[in-house]
Protein backbone atom coordinates (compact mmCIF):
# COMPACT_ATOMS: atom_id res chain seq x y z
CA UNK A 1 0.00 0.00 0.00
CA UNK A 2 1.56 3.32 -1.13
CA UNK A 3 -0.28 5.87 0.84
CA UNK A 4 0.04 9.92 -0.04
CA UNK A 5 -0.58 12.31 2.77
CA UNK A 6 -2.44 15.14 1.50
CA UNK A 7 -3.24 18.26 2.46
CA UNK A 8 -2.55 22.36 1.17
CA UNK A 9 -2.80 24.28 3.86
CA UNK A 10 -0.43 26.31 5.04
CA UNK A 11 -0.62 27.09 8.64
CA UNK A 12 -2.28 26.40 12.00
CA UNK A 13 -3.32 22.63 12.93
CA UNK A 14 -3.41 21.17 9.00
CA UNK A 15 -0.49 21.28 7.94
CA UNK A 16 1.25 20.17 11.68
CA UNK A 17 -1.51 17.37 11.55
CA UNK A 18 -0.63 16.15 8.11
CA UNK A 19 2.92 15.70 8.92
CA UNK A 20 2.51 14.12 12.25
CA UNK A 21 0.14 11.71 10.51
CA UNK A 22 3.33 10.85 7.51
CA UNK A 23 5.43 10.33 10.90
CA UNK A 24 3.01 8.16 12.36
CA UNK A 25 2.24 6.14 9.20
CA UNK A 26 6.30 5.91 8.45
CA UNK A 27 7.31 4.68 11.88
CA UNK A 28 4.88 1.51 10.84
CA UNK A 29 6.74 0.76 8.32
CA UNK A 30 4.23 2.20 5.56
CA UNK A 31 5.14 3.18 2.34
CA UNK A 32 4.55 7.06 3.06
CA UNK A 33 4.52 10.23 0.39
CA UNK A 34 2.92 13.29 0.96
CA UNK A 35 1.55 16.63 -1.08
CA UNK A 36 1.71 19.73 0.46
CA UNK A 37 2.21 23.47 0.20
CA UNK A 38 5.20 25.14 -0.87
CA UNK A 39 4.08 27.50 1.50
CA UNK A 40 3.48 25.73 4.33
CA UNK A 41 5.17 26.79 7.63
CA UNK A 42 6.64 23.40 8.19
CA UNK A 43 7.13 22.71 4.62
CA UNK A 44 11.32 21.74 5.36
CA UNK A 45 10.21 19.05 7.93
CA UNK A 46 9.30 16.73 5.17
CA UNK A 47 12.81 16.78 3.92
CA UNK A 48 14.45 16.52 7.35
CA UNK A 49 12.23 13.41 7.95
CA UNK A 50 13.33 11.63 4.78
CA UNK A 51 9.30 11.75 3.71
CA UNK A 52 9.42 11.74 -0.23
CA UNK A 53 7.06 14.80 -1.17
CA UNK A 54 5.83 16.48 -3.64
CA UNK A 55 5.53 20.89 -2.86
CA UNK A 56 2.80 22.94 -4.75
CA UNK A 57 3.30 26.80 -5.35
CA UNK A 58 -0.15 27.46 -3.94
CA UNK A 59 -0.07 31.09 -2.70
CA UNK A 60 0.29 33.43 0.42
CA UNK A 61 -2.33 35.68 0.64
CA UNK A 62 -5.90 36.00 -1.35
CA UNK A 63 -4.18 38.22 -3.96
CA UNK A 64 -2.19 35.50 -5.09
CA UNK A 65 -4.81 32.94 -4.37
CA UNK A 66 -6.97 34.64 -6.87
CA UNK A 67 -3.62 34.50 -9.57
CA UNK A 68 -2.64 31.06 -9.03
CA UNK A 69 -6.11 29.37 -9.34
CA UNK A 70 -5.81 29.95 -12.79
CA UNK A 71 -2.94 28.09 -12.75
CA UNK A 72 -5.10 25.07 -11.12
CA UNK A 73 -4.61 22.63 -14.29
CA UNK A 74 -0.85 22.76 -14.39
CA UNK A 75 -0.76 22.18 -10.95
CA UNK A 76 -3.35 19.03 -11.00
CA UNK A 77 -1.61 17.96 -13.78
CA UNK A 78 1.86 18.24 -11.55
CA UNK A 79 -0.14 15.95 -8.99
CA UNK A 80 -0.93 13.64 -11.37
CA UNK A 81 2.37 12.34 -12.53
CA UNK A 82 3.54 12.27 -9.15
CA UNK A 83 1.18 9.91 -8.73
CA UNK A 84 1.55 7.92 -11.26
CA UNK A 85 5.19 7.71 -11.45
CA UNK A 86 5.05 6.93 -7.64
CA UNK A 87 2.50 4.14 -7.93
CA UNK A 88 0.45 5.46 -5.59
CA UNK A 89 -2.61 3.30 -4.20
CA UNK A 90 -4.39 5.84 -1.69
CA UNK A 91 -4.66 9.46 -1.40
CA UNK A 92 -5.47 10.37 2.36
CA UNK A 93 -6.51 13.91 3.08
CA UNK A 94 -5.60 15.31 6.62
CA UNK A 95 -7.55 18.20 6.04
CA UNK A 96 -9.95 19.74 3.78
CA UNK A 97 -8.78 22.63 1.33
CA UNK A 98 -10.87 24.91 -1.38
CA UNK A 99 -8.92 23.64 -4.08
CA UNK A 100 -9.31 19.62 -3.56
CA UNK A 101 -12.09 18.62 -5.42
CA UNK A 102 -10.42 20.01 -8.58
CA UNK A 103 -7.96 17.54 -7.39
CA UNK A 104 -10.46 14.59 -5.92
CA UNK A 105 -12.76 14.19 -9.39
CA UNK A 106 -9.34 12.91 -11.08
CA UNK A 107 -8.58 10.12 -8.72
CA UNK A 108 -11.22 7.37 -9.69
CA UNK A 109 -9.39 7.66 -13.35
CA UNK A 110 -6.24 6.45 -11.85
CA UNK A 111 -7.82 3.70 -9.93
CA UNK A 112 -6.63 5.60 -6.93
CA UNK A 113 -8.48 5.23 -3.39
CA UNK A 114 -9.60 8.15 -1.66
CA UNK A 115 -9.98 8.62 2.00
CA UNK A 116 -10.81 12.47 3.42
CA UNK A 117 -10.73 13.84 6.68
CA UNK A 118 -13.76 15.75 7.76
CA UNK A 119 -13.25 18.13 11.03
CA UNK A 120 -16.39 20.05 10.58
CA UNK A 121 -19.49 18.83 9.06
CA UNK A 122 -20.52 22.83 8.28
CA UNK A 123 -19.09 25.65 8.84
CA UNK A 124 -18.82 27.52 12.04
CA UNK A 125 -21.02 30.51 12.82
CA UNK A 126 -19.62 33.57 11.48
CA UNK A 127 -17.41 31.59 8.55
CA UNK A 128 -20.35 30.95 6.31
CA UNK A 129 -19.30 30.74 2.52
CA UNK A 130 -21.46 29.47 -0.26
CA UNK A 131 -18.62 28.99 -2.78
CA UNK A 132 -16.39 27.29 -0.32
CA UNK A 133 -19.14 24.83 1.30
CA UNK A 134 -20.45 24.33 -2.44
CA UNK A 135 -16.66 23.05 -3.32
CA UNK A 136 -16.26 20.65 -0.06
CA UNK A 137 -19.34 19.21 -0.63
CA UNK A 138 -17.97 18.23 -4.06
CA UNK A 139 -15.02 17.11 -2.83
CA UNK A 140 -16.88 14.67 -0.40
CA UNK A 141 -19.04 13.23 -3.04
CA UNK A 142 -15.56 11.91 -4.61
CA UNK A 143 -14.46 10.21 -1.25
CA UNK A 144 -14.58 6.51 -0.83
CA UNK A 145 -14.59 7.13 2.71
CA UNK A 146 -14.38 9.78 4.96
CA UNK A 147 -12.71 10.06 8.52
CA UNK A 148 -14.25 11.92 11.14
CA UNK A 149 -13.08 13.07 14.46
CA UNK A 150 -16.18 12.66 16.70
CA UNK A 151 -19.39 10.55 16.49
CA UNK A 152 -21.04 13.84 16.33
CA UNK A 153 -19.58 14.99 12.48
CA UNK A 154 -20.67 11.38 11.92
CA UNK A 155 -24.00 11.75 12.87
CA UNK A 156 -24.21 15.11 10.56
CA UNK A 157 -22.97 13.23 7.91
CA UNK A 158 -25.10 9.98 8.25
CA UNK A 159 -26.97 10.61 4.54
CA UNK A 160 -23.46 10.90 2.65
CA UNK A 161 -23.70 7.01 1.95
CA UNK A 162 -20.16 6.71 2.63
CA UNK A 163 -17.75 4.55 5.04
CA UNK A 164 -17.21 7.28 7.97
CA UNK A 165 -14.71 6.10 10.44
CA UNK A 166 -13.98 8.38 13.77
CA UNK A 167 -10.43 8.60 14.77
CA UNK A 168 -9.99 11.04 17.68
CA UNK A 169 -8.32 14.52 17.20
CA UNK A 170 -4.50 13.06 18.88
CA UNK A 171 -2.12 15.09 20.68
CA UNK A 172 0.57 17.23 18.86
CA UNK A 173 4.16 15.87 19.72
CA UNK A 174 4.82 19.26 21.08
CA UNK A 175 8.18 18.82 23.27
CA UNK A 176 7.98 15.15 22.93
CA UNK A 177 5.23 15.83 25.80
CA UNK A 178 7.40 15.28 28.70
CA UNK A 179 5.45 17.55 31.17
CA UNK A 180 3.73 16.64 34.72
CA UNK A 181 0.98 17.17 36.71
CA UNK A 182 0.31 20.59 38.04
CA UNK A 183 -1.22 21.73 41.35
CA UNK A 184 -2.64 24.76 43.26
CA UNK A 185 -2.35 26.40 46.52
CA UNK A 186 -5.64 28.12 48.47
CA UNK A 187 -6.04 31.51 47.14
CA UNK A 188 -3.00 31.69 44.78
CA UNK A 189 -3.48 33.83 42.15
CA UNK A 190 -5.09 32.16 39.33
CA UNK A 191 -3.82 32.16 35.49
CA UNK A 192 -6.34 31.76 33.03
CA UNK A 193 -5.83 31.22 28.92
CA UNK A 194 -7.65 32.03 26.41
CA UNK A 195 -5.42 30.01 23.29
CA UNK A 196 -6.07 29.67 19.61
CA UNK A 197 -7.53 31.60 16.60
CA UNK A 198 -10.16 34.46 17.85
CA UNK A 199 -13.45 34.10 16.31
CA UNK A 200 -16.60 34.82 17.03
CA UNK A 201 -17.93 31.02 17.41
CA UNK A 202 -14.41 30.30 19.96
CA UNK A 203 -17.02 33.00 22.25
CA UNK A 204 -13.92 35.13 23.52
CA UNK A 205 -16.45 37.54 25.21
CA UNK A 206 -17.93 34.93 27.07
CA UNK A 207 -14.95 34.46 28.65
CA UNK A 208 -14.17 37.91 29.16
CA UNK A 209 -17.76 38.38 30.74
CA UNK A 210 -16.92 35.38 33.25
CA UNK A 211 -13.66 36.40 33.79
CA UNK A 212 -14.68 40.03 35.38
CA UNK A 213 -17.43 38.11 36.85
CA UNK A 214 -15.24 36.31 38.91
CA UNK A 215 -13.12 39.40 40.06
CA UNK A 216 -15.79 41.19 40.99
CA UNK A 217 -15.88 38.19 43.87
CA UNK A 218 -12.24 37.48 43.94
CA UNK A 219 -9.62 38.97 43.01
CA UNK A 220 -7.44 36.37 42.34
CA UNK A 221 -7.42 36.10 38.84
CA UNK A 222 -5.77 37.40 35.27
CA UNK A 223 -6.42 36.54 31.72
CA UNK A 224 -3.78 35.82 29.17
CA UNK A 225 -5.27 35.98 25.50
CA UNK A 226 -3.22 34.15 23.08
CA UNK A 227 -3.81 34.07 19.09
CA UNK A 228 -4.33 35.69 15.61
CA UNK A 229 -7.75 36.79 14.53
CA UNK A 230 -9.49 40.24 14.92
CA UNK A 231 -9.45 41.21 18.67
CA UNK A 232 -11.12 44.45 17.77
CA UNK A 233 -14.94 43.36 18.91
CA UNK A 234 -13.52 42.69 22.67
CA UNK A 235 -10.89 45.63 22.46
CA UNK A 236 -12.98 48.14 24.49
CA UNK A 237 -13.94 45.51 27.09
CA UNK A 238 -10.72 44.30 27.56
CA UNK A 239 -9.12 47.89 28.19
CA UNK A 240 -11.55 47.91 30.44
CA UNK A 241 -10.51 45.89 32.90
CA UNK A 242 -7.54 45.12 34.62
CA UNK A 243 -4.96 41.92 34.58
CA UNK A 244 -5.47 41.08 30.59
CA UNK A 245 -2.80 40.63 28.55
CA UNK A 246 -3.15 40.27 24.73
CA UNK A 247 -0.44 38.44 22.34
CA UNK A 248 -2.92 38.72 19.00
CA UNK A 249 -0.76 37.36 16.62
CA UNK A 250 0.23 34.01 15.06
CA UNK A 251 1.97 31.97 18.06
CA UNK A 252 4.71 29.30 16.68
CA UNK A 253 4.55 25.74 17.46
CA UNK A 254 8.05 26.40 19.57
CA UNK A 255 6.46 28.22 21.80
CA UNK A 256 3.00 26.38 22.40
CA UNK A 257 4.36 23.87 25.46
CA UNK A 258 5.92 26.75 27.59
CA UNK A 259 2.86 29.41 27.19
CA UNK A 260 0.23 26.63 28.07
CA UNK A 261 2.15 24.97 30.78
CA UNK A 262 2.85 28.32 32.43
CA UNK A 263 -0.87 28.85 32.88
CA UNK A 264 -3.20 26.75 35.98
CA UNK A 265 -6.61 26.68 33.81
CA UNK A 266 -7.30 27.03 29.86
CA UNK A 267 -10.75 27.61 29.19
CA UNK A 268 -12.64 26.37 25.97
CA UNK A 269 -15.97 28.48 25.59
CA UNK A 270 -16.73 27.80 22.34
CA UNK A 271 -20.70 28.46 21.01
CA UNK A 272 -20.24 25.51 18.37
CA UNK A 273 -17.52 22.77 17.93
CA UNK A 274 -17.40 19.73 16.03
CA UNK A 275 -13.96 19.31 18.22
CA UNK A 276 -10.70 21.30 19.01
CA UNK A 277 -7.39 20.63 18.42
CA UNK A 278 -6.54 22.79 21.27
CA UNK A 279 -7.98 20.56 23.96
CA UNK A 280 -5.86 17.68 23.40
CA UNK A 281 -2.67 19.76 23.23
CA UNK A 282 -3.78 21.17 26.73
CA UNK A 283 -4.13 17.65 28.53
CA UNK A 284 -0.61 16.95 27.05
CA UNK A 285 0.79 19.63 29.33
CA UNK A 286 -1.69 18.83 31.98
CA UNK A 287 -3.33 22.23 32.64
CA UNK A 288 -6.60 21.51 33.49
CA UNK A 289 -10.15 22.88 31.11
CA UNK A 290 -13.15 24.33 31.63
CA UNK A 291 -15.44 23.60 28.25
CA UNK A 292 -18.44 24.61 27.00
CA UNK A 293 -21.02 21.62 26.91
CA UNK A 294 -21.12 21.88 23.03
CA UNK A 295 -21.71 19.16 20.55
CA UNK A 296 -18.15 17.03 19.49
CA UNK A 297 -16.26 19.07 22.63
CA UNK A 298 -18.34 16.20 24.82
CA UNK A 299 -16.41 13.53 23.70
CA UNK A 300 -13.11 14.82 23.77
CA UNK A 301 -13.27 14.97 27.43
CA UNK A 302 -15.14 13.43 30.75
CA UNK A 303 -16.55 16.02 32.92
CA UNK A 304 -15.26 16.09 36.63
CA UNK A 305 -11.63 13.22 35.34
CA UNK A 306 -10.54 15.13 32.62
CA UNK A 307 -11.80 18.36 32.46
CA UNK A 308 -15.10 20.44 34.12
CA UNK A 309 -18.06 21.16 32.09
CA UNK A 310 -19.97 24.20 32.12
CA UNK A 311 -23.43 24.03 32.90
CA UNK A 312 -24.13 25.94 29.25
CA UNK A 313 -22.65 28.09 27.09
CA UNK A 314 -22.93 31.80 29.13
CA UNK A 315 -20.53 33.74 30.99
CA UNK A 316 -21.99 32.50 34.37
CA UNK A 317 -21.86 29.25 34.01
CA UNK A 318 -18.21 29.90 32.67
CA UNK A 319 -17.44 31.84 35.85
CA UNK A 320 -18.59 29.23 38.05
CA UNK A 321 -16.73 25.76 36.77
CA UNK A 322 -13.83 28.27 36.93
CA UNK A 323 -14.43 28.77 40.55
CA UNK A 324 -15.32 25.40 41.40
CA UNK A 325 -12.34 23.75 39.85
CA UNK A 326 -9.95 26.03 41.66
CA UNK A 327 -11.69 26.03 44.96
CA UNK A 328 -11.29 22.73 44.77
CA UNK A 329 -8.01 21.68 44.99
CA UNK A 330 -8.24 17.70 45.23
CA UNK A 331 -10.47 17.85 41.86
CA UNK A 332 -7.77 20.37 40.09
CA UNK A 333 -4.79 17.52 40.95
CA UNK A 334 -7.16 15.11 39.73
CA UNK A 335 -8.04 16.17 36.60
CA UNK A 336 -4.50 17.34 35.68
CA UNK A 337 -3.26 13.70 36.35
CA UNK A 338 -6.12 12.05 34.45
CA UNK A 339 -5.65 14.86 31.60
CA UNK A 340 -1.87 13.81 31.65
CA UNK A 341 -2.73 9.90 31.26
CA UNK A 342 -5.22 9.99 29.08
CA UNK A 343 -3.43 11.90 26.53
CA UNK A 344 -0.54 9.65 26.79
CA UNK A 345 -2.89 5.85 26.35
CA UNK A 346 -5.48 7.22 23.97
CA UNK A 347 -4.48 10.23 22.17
CA UNK A 348 -1.28 9.04 20.36
CA UNK A 349 -0.28 9.09 17.01
CA UNK A 350 0.52 5.63 17.24
CA UNK A 351 -3.18 4.34 17.22
CA UNK A 352 -4.10 6.87 15.29
CA UNK A 353 -2.20 5.43 12.08
CA UNK A 354 -3.52 2.02 13.10
CA UNK A 355 -6.93 3.46 12.61
CA UNK A 356 -6.03 5.34 9.80
CA UNK A 357 -4.62 1.98 8.29
CA UNK A 358 -7.68 0.27 8.85
CA UNK A 359 -10.28 2.84 7.34
CA UNK A 360 -7.77 2.83 4.41
CA UNK A 361 -7.50 -1.17 3.41
CA UNK A 362 -11.32 -0.94 4.39
CA UNK A 363 -12.20 1.48 1.64
CA UNK A 364 -9.34 -0.50 -1.18
CA UNK A 365 -10.61 -0.83 -4.75
CA UNK A 366 -7.57 -1.66 -6.52
CA UNK A 367 -6.16 -4.14 -4.53
CA UNK A 368 -4.70 -6.32 -6.81
CA UNK A 369 -2.15 -4.18 -7.59
CA UNK A 370 -0.17 -4.57 -3.76
CA UNK A 371 -0.14 -6.57 -1.10
CA UNK A 372 -1.44 -5.30 1.95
Amino acid sequence: MKIILWHLGRKGAGPKYNLEMALALKKEGYDVYACISKQAENANDYKKHNINHLSLNTYTGGVSALINSLRLPWLINEFKDYLKINRITHVYCTMPHIWNFFFSKRFKKLDISYLLTIHDAELHSGEENKLIDILMKKDRKNADGIVVLTKHVKEQLKNLGKSIFIIPHPAFSFNNNKNSAKSIVPDQKIKLLFFGRIHHYKGLDILIDAFEKLNKKNNRYSLSIYGSGNISPYQKKILELSNITVHNRWIDDVEIPSIISSHDVCVIPYRDASQSGVIPTVMTCGVPLVVTPVAGLKEQVVHLQTAIFAEEVSSDSVARAIDSLVKDISLYEKISKNALLYAQEEMGWEKTAYRSVEALISITHNSKKYNQ
